[in-house]
């Protein structure tokens, strides 16, 4: 296995394995179990399975009260940074939340008391395209807010979405426009774009990182792994990657992504991004944008600390393929290029305001802003 993380869990658990055991595990390069073994990509169904093996980025892959029922009548058997494995039976003396390794059960313990860990009203929802700082900017939110969950899919999404009063922060790893009928007047949703060509291309260095385990990949992950770029973006997945942000922010999660034209998307996609509780900025101003958004929405981020992120000395190794590409890719992305230039330009003209507008009110308030505003207060003065 290529992931130590997820070689340590098949190391603990096959020891504890016998014949009559049902393993639910997330898809990937395991080896063979002793047993049956089923394994999960977005949704989880128990049916008789008797380990379940939890990857706490796929919480949502069932529905809370059944995690719930799970978490308090089955043994934690096994935790570390990726994982939380639970046994529908004893398998062993003390349970893993009695030992060193709970503070790996944690996430999945804050996951199931949410309600009660809530600091707003209203709620925040982010939207992660990938590769576009997207996992920084989650981790310094989730800081803020413990109350939290992330949808990988729309079908996670779809099948156990959120309740209104579960969740401060809410991530999306797809279009917004599923919950956008949902948001309360006071809700918010925030996110990053990228320059769509420097998007894409971290996307393929990505995919092509020799840790990576190419049997939890999407089709299109696997065709830019194993293609020449060129040839990717010249395939339906490779147009469809090349303008994931505009199809993101600019085409209804209910519609196929070809459904509209591009100009008919970036349309929509501006439209969106200029409503009043839409705030969207460059990945390339992230500081700026967690600035802007901590103060609008009257919160105290976590710092911003680079993750997930590719070296530059692999982009070195595939300049002169990508540089074959340039051509093909600019020719595909025009439209989303100007997405991006218009949230540029409508972030500056935002943080413009924002200043003046704080200017006026520590002259108006020099008492008031001696000492910090209250949520309630300071949200409202936001806007």
């Amino acid at each position: 296995m290529k992931d130590r993380l997820w070689q340590a869990v098949y190391i603990a658990l096959r020891p504890l394995l016998n014949d009559t055991d049902i393993v639910m595990a997330p898809r990937g390069d395991w080896p063979a179990f002793p047993c049956t073994a089923v394994l999960y990509d977005d949704l989880i169904d128990l049916k008789n399975c008797t380990i379940l093996v939890l990857h706490k980025g796929q919480l949502t892959s069932l529905p809370k009260a059944e995690l719930q029922h799970i978490a308090e009548e089955w043994q934690w058997i096994f935790a570390n940074e990726v994982f939380v494995v639970l046994s529908s039976s004893r398998k062993i003396k003390e349970d893993v939340r009695r030992s060193g390794d709970f503070i790996h059960c944690k996430p999945l313990t804050r996951f199931l008391s949410s309600a009660s860990l809530r600091k707003r009203c209203s709620r925040i929802v982010y939207v992660h395209v990938p590769k576009t700082g997207g996992t920084s900017m989650w981790a310094s939110l989730t800081r803020a807010f413990p109350s939290h969950v992330y949808y990988p899919s729309l079908r996670a999404y779809l099948s156990n979405p959120p309740t209104q009063e579960d969740y401060d922060l809410i991530g999306l790893h797809f279009s917004p426009s599923v919950l956008l009928s949902s948001l309360r007047e006071d809700d918010w949703v925030i996110g990053l774009v990228r320059d769509p060509t420097q998007r894409l291309l971290s996307a393929v260095m990505h995919s092509r990182r020799e840790t990576e385990d190419p049997d939890t990949f999407t089709a299109s992950a696997k065709a830019m792994r194993e293609m020449d770029l060129a040839q990717y973006v010249a395939t339906g997945l490779g147009r469809l990657e090349a303008r994931l942000q505009l199809i993101t922010f600019g085409i209804d999660y209910q519609r196929p992504a070809d459904a509209l034209s591009d100009q008919e998307a970036l349309c929509a996609a501006r439209a969106l991004a200029q409503r009043e509780n839409v705030i969207l900025a460059p990945s390339e101003r992230s500081s700026a944008f967690m600035e802007l958004v901590a103060s609008r929405l009257a919160f105290r981020p976590g710092p911003l600390r680079r993750l997930n992120a590719n070296e530059p000395a692999v982009l070195t190794a595939y300049r002169l393929e990508f540089n074959k590409a340039i051509e093909i890719i600019d020719s595909i992305n025009v439209h989303e290029r100007k997405f991006y230039g218009f949230v540029c330009r409508s972030f500056s003209d935002l943080r413009t305001v924002s200043r003046r507008r704080r200017g006026r009110e520590k002259r108006r308030f020099p008492l008031l802003n001696a000492s910090p505003a209250s949520p309630v207060r300071m949200r409202t003065a936001g806007g």
